[in-house]
């Protein structure tokens, strides 16, 4: 069953790229999969970020 999830694109230099399958591969991760775990944390880590700037 296809997916409903948005979809992007995303180019890296290969030396970037190189360097992104080897972190996966130490994580026994894909490199699409590891991608988003940053996205993710990087998300998270923004809305933490944002909710301690609007208490101030």
């Amino acid at each position: 069953m296809p997916t409903k999830k948005p979809r992007t694109t995303v180019t890296f230099d290969p030396d970037d790229y190189e360097e992104l399958q080897q972190w996966a591969e130490s994580e026994f991760r894909s490199v699409p999969q590891l991608i988003l775990a940053i996205v993710k944390r990087a998300l998270i880590e923004r809305r933490e970020r944002r909710q301690r700037e609007e208490k101030k």
